[in-house]
């Protein structure tokens, strides 16, 4: 049975865990981590409590791979609710007031996280990583060996 409450949700949310620098209007700087990420809002965990209402400049940056990261997304939010946790702070944000060049880059970020779009490079650094050998040229016209056989293909 699903939760009634995802239902609800305008936006789908992605599971995401990376580092969150975190802005206060008072100038205060907190590092915190993600817990998912959706086109209207986000959740985090830091060490601190945000009291709701609160305005929050944050930047996130993605690791694509072993030796590159996306541009840092820095958005605007605030404050929705916030719980304590285990010593710790789970805080639900709404985007507020994102520009149009924000909103394409958060939904870039997101096409990445539901697998729609690669990042730059992916195919090369497969390729650099050795993924491409002679000998799987050689045999490229023969499955994987993590394919299983399909007793319906010729």
């Amino acid at each position: 049975m699903s939760d009634p409450s995802e239902n609800l949700r305008r936006h789908p949310r992605f599971q995401v865990d990376v580092q969150a620098n975190v802005r206060t209007v008072d100038g205060r700087k907190l590092i915190a981590r993600t817990r998912d990420l959706s086109r209207s809002g986000i959740c985090l965990v830091t060490t601190e409590d945000l009291g709701s209402g609160a305005n929050l400049g944050i930047e996130l940056v993605l690791l694509l791979g072993p030796t590159s990261s996306s541009e840092p997304l820095a958005l605007r939010a605030r404050v929705v609710w916030c719980t304590a946790i285990a010593g710790a702070y789970q805080i639900g944000a709404m985007f507020d007031g994102l520009s149009a060049k924000e909103s394409s880059f958060l939904d870039m970020f997101l096409r990445y996280l539901d697998g729609s779009i690669l990042p730059a490079g992916a195919e090369m650094e497969a390729i650099e990583d050795g993924d491409e050998s002679p000998a799987r040229e050689e045999n490229a016209g023969s499955p994987s060996p993590d394919v299983k056989d399909d007793p319906f293909r010729p």
